[in-house]
């Protein structure tokens, strides 16, 4: 018989614990007790409780602190099941994932304990002595408060050092539920994954593995295949066929390199003293997996049978892989290690963007979700999403899309920015959670690195914790023993970083900017963006600038009367340590003081995070191949906030989304200050790669240097800046135009210089003192133009530049594709940083640019979703539609 799964989504209730050992919390409402409410399930409690008006939004205002009193409390789940066999001999509860501290009973008898949101569940509800009708059994789920198993934990194992009075690192639970320097605290209960049962008999597909290579031009598919018997002891149910063999069978089916089909399949015989086998399955001339813009992202259909040798079908799987090869080279060279990416032996120039959990009620995040968000990361020409070590491990639906969309992954471990105990009752819990999330995630072509954690290894350095840990562990033993072992063992086709950041070797400091992965926070925290062009690291997994949500979410989320900057709600929403003040010191020095005029602060906040990002991105980009990967903090977030993410909670773009854009396009035109770094890396010819193969490719890459439209060339210290061109995939032979200009947008220099590489690389071009020497530093700009992409060089800060009235017409007509509207700004002089924000007319307002500079003649396009044509005299007025001068103060308003 053929395994039978049903999953348990309606007749749950929930129901606050009153003689529980935590107690009743402070701030308990009146309703909550001796009631059962409606549960959804998968769910965590928090939203049960919202939709029965128990519970106000903790993301509103300043809710956060009077609904904390939801995790300091006990719950518990109940529902009716059946558990009747109907002629199976196994009936197993499933529970995928169950947040956190939680005990099962059938008809009040034990089933099991749990302390781990990270993991999934198996039980044998046969083995569970019960009297009555099968059909009819009480289920319950009791969740104890995560505080109170994590002081259980901390009374054994004592203080470990990190950044918050929140206790995270002694419950496997998701950390960010606990508050973060961009969360809330809103401490979650509940089965927040599916809850099944299933029967069946004989044999069960236990775990698959299928780890895919490519060799020689042939997909290669090793699947690792456990199973499980029905085993003895299930009362007087017919155990024949139990001692017979087993057929595993496996066929694979999709594309092939030349644009046909192709199916194959395979099998193995699995006698009954094993548990198991390894059915390899060969694609001749398969077509291969790539990430996006370096190819198709082929994927195949994998189906997986266990069946008896008389055919019958016992399990059944079926899924998506794709073939390709995939390491990390980071063989020492002249300058340190790198950290390359790999992938069918090409060297990926990453473009990344690290995810946070979308919700911090996480259970609320569904596949519509995770398409809309990723959607946003491609749109930004992202080609790598890093799940940092805060969140969860996300569900297939996340890595599926990723598969769909070649959007590299990098998995975080569930460690980050603490130290960990390593004794009992967590050391068996994160071995098994390690092991069960390895083996789950190993289909999904799109994974190509897991990390052992965020910062943990960093932060015990820098900030001292040896003082407080004196001789306890204190997670480095998972990092560089426990970990990398799983991964070994169960996905040996995946490459193991030790930590984010992290420099290769235990005798190096962690966050060496010359030898692996680096996190660039000083920047932001300490000092202004202009330092990101102090150093080259070689790969940046983390850096990011601050700003609040669009103006539309912040609204939405705070009622402050009046809203200001410093008012309560406002500050609220805003949890990094000094977090208001850094604000205002990242924007004094480029643009002044702001004052308390939020509309002022709102603009130059999200001006200031574009600009920031622009300068780490194009200097490190400029710089390859001694740099070849960045990852900003953040893509996305959890709540109305002020932060680091490009999309805010409710999913509108931040001008940043729209300058990544640029910022990560295939073909990147910078202007810097000259560079005095060498790009160049030679490979040591000693030393290979520690994942095996061949020197990096990326030694060979070029890094042309341009002199200016046949002029001779120009000494060095003639102009301090140069335009430098990156292109990621091609060659280049074009030209690019660069013009000196006064701040009406009068034209005193311009040259037309070559851009030419034969291959990917980076073009310097060197600039003629006409346009590279400004004559009045607050009286002119830089501007250079390839094609439709264009940079600008301010030569002082924009506080200081006399900026003159900008004059631009606009027109609005309706759009051809939809309800919106089509606007076209014409500049009749200089027009700095235009910023359009229909947002602020319409709830559902949107815009496809963010800030643009405009010279004299030149036309610009943009649509607007989510307004019409009676919107059109607030569109075009301050501060929907605002210009840079405007808002320092020194221009009028637009035409």
């Amino acid at each position: 018989m053929t395994l039978d799964r049903n999953d348990l989504r309606d007749g749950w209730t929930v129901s606050l614990v009153e003689d529980g050992a935590s107690g009743l919390p402070a701030g308990l409402p009146d309703g909550v007790r001796g009631v059962a409410l409606p549960a959804t399930v998968p769910g965590q409690v928090h939203t049960d409780l919202e939709r029965e008006g128990l519970l106000p939004d903790p993301t509103f205002d300043r809710n956060e602190v009077p609904t904390q009193w939801v995790g300091q409390a006990d719950w518990v789940y109940r529902r009716s099941i059946d558990v009747d066999p109907r002629g199976h001999e196994r009936v197993d509860l499933v529970c995928e994932g169950l947040d956190t501290v939680a005990e099962l009973t059938l008809d009040g008898v034990p089933i099991a304990t749990t302390r781990n949101m990270h993991r999934r569940y198996r039980f044998d509800l046969l083995q569970v002595q019960t009297s009555g009708p099968a059909d009819d059994k009480a289920l319950e789920i009791a969740f104890e408060s995560p505080y109170r198993e994590a002081a259980r934990v901390a009374a054994r194992a004592g203080s470990m050092p990190g950044p918050y009075d929140e206790p995270f690192p002694y419950v496997r639970k998701m950390a960010s539920s606990f508050g973060w320097d961009w969360g809330l605290t809103a401490v979650t209960s509940g089965p927040w994954r599916p809850v099944a049962i299933e029967r069946w008999s004989t044999a069960r597909l236990a775990d698959i593995r299928p780890l895919v290579d490519v060799e020689a031009g042939e997909g290669v598919l090793d699947a690792h295949i456990a199973i499980e018997r029905s085993g003895a002891g299930t009362g007087d149910l017919d155990l024949d066929g139990e001692d017979d063999d087993l057929v595993l069978v496996v066929t694979v089916s999709g594309p092939t390199a030349d644009g046909g089909t192709t199916k194959q399949r395979s099998r193995a015989q699995v006698t009954p003293k094993e548990d198991g086998a390894v059915v390899t399955v060969r694609v001749s001339e398969a077509a291969l997996w790539w990430p996006r813009g370096y190819g198709e992202q082929a994927l195949h259909d994998v189906v997986v049978e266990l069946q008896t040798v008389d055919g019958e079908v016992l399990d059944r799987r079926t899924f998506r892989t794709g073939f390709r090869s995939s390491r990390v080279g980071t063989a020492l060279d002249s300058v340190g290690r790198p950290f390359e990416v790999v992938v069918n032996g090409t060297v990926i120039d990453v473009r990344g963007v690290n995810w946070i959990p979308d919700d911090v009620i996480v259970s609320r995040v569904d596949r519509a979700r995770y398409a809309s968000r990723l959607a946003e990361a491609t749109a930004m020409h992202a080609n790598l999403v890093r799940v940092w070590g805060g969140g969860v491990y996300e569900s297939h639906d996340f890595y599926e899309l990723c598969d769909e969309l070649g959007l590299l992954v990098w998995q975080d471990f569930p460690f980050a920015c603490a130290a960990y105990p390593e004794d009992e009752p967590l050391r068996s819990e994160v071995i098994a959670e390690a092991r069960d999330n390895v083996a789950r995630l190993s289909r999904h072509p799109s994974l190509v690195v897991w990390n052992g954690n965020n910062e943990n290894i960093w932060l015990h350095d820098a900030d001292g914790w040896a003082e407080e840990l004196g001789d306890r562990p204190w997670g480095l033993g998972y990092y560089l023993d426990l970990l990398p072992t799983i991964v070994d063992a169960v996905d040996p086709s995946r490459f193991y970083t030790v930590a984010s950041p992290w420099s290769g070797s235990e005798t190096l400091e962690p966050n060496d900017v010359d030898h692996e992965t680096h996190h660039s926070w000083d920047v932001w925290n300490r000092v202004s963006d202009d330092h990101y062009r102090d150093s080259v690291p070689r790969f940046v997994s983390e850096f990011g600038w601050q700003a609040p949500p669009a103006w539309r979410t912040l609204r939405d989320a705070v009622t402050d009367d009046p809203m200001t900057p410093t008012s309560p709600g406002v500050v609220h929403h805003q949890k990094a340590a000094d977090g208001m003040a850094k604000l205002a010191r990242g924007i004094a020095p480029r643009f002044g003081s702001v004052g308390d005029d939020l509309d002022r602060w709102h603009y130059l906040t999200q001006l200031q995070q574009a600009r920031a990002i622009a300068t780490g991105v194009e200097h490190w980009r400029t710089h390859w191949p001694r740099n070849t990967g960045v990852v900003v903090w953040q893509l996305n977030d959890l709540w109305p906030v002020s932060s680091w993410s490009a999309i805010d909670s409710a999913g509108r773009r931040k001008p940043l989304a729209h300058e990544l854009r640029r910022l990560y396009d295939d073909v990147l035109v910078a202007i810097r200050p000259v560079s005095a770094v060498d790009t160049a890396v030679r490979p040591r010819a000693s030393e290979d790669d520690r994942t095996g193969g061949p020197a990096p490719r990326t030694a060979s890459l070029p890094v042309a240097d341009v002199a200016g439209s046949g002029t001779p060339p120009v000494d060095a210290g003639a102009s301090p800046i140069e335009v430098a061109v990156r292109t990621a995939r091609t060659g280049l032979d074009t030209v690019v135009r660069v013009r000196r200009i006064d701040l009406s947008g009068r034209i005193l220099a311009e040259e037309t210089l070559p851009v030419v590489l034969d291959r990917p690389g980076v073009a310097v071009v060197r600039l003629p003192a006409s346009v590279g020497v400004v004559g009045d530093r607050a009286e002119e700009l830089v501007v250079a133009d390839m094609d439709w992409r264009r940079a600008v060089w301010t030569p002082a800060p924009d506080r200081e530049m006399h900026w003159q009235p900008a004059r631009y017409r606009t027109s609005f007509t309706p759009s051809a594709y939809d309800d919106g509207l089509d606007l076209v700004v014409e500049a009749d002089s200089l027009v700095r940083d235009l910023l359009v924000q229909p947002d602020r007319v319409a709830a559902g307002g949107t815009v496809d640019r963010g800030f643009m500079t405009l010279l004299p003649g030149e036309r610009v396009r943009y649509h607007l979703g989510g307004v019409g044509p009676a919107d059109v005299p607030v569109l075009s007025a301050e501060p929907v539609m605002w210009t840079l001068g405007r808002v320092l103060g020194t221009s009028l308003a637009g035409m």
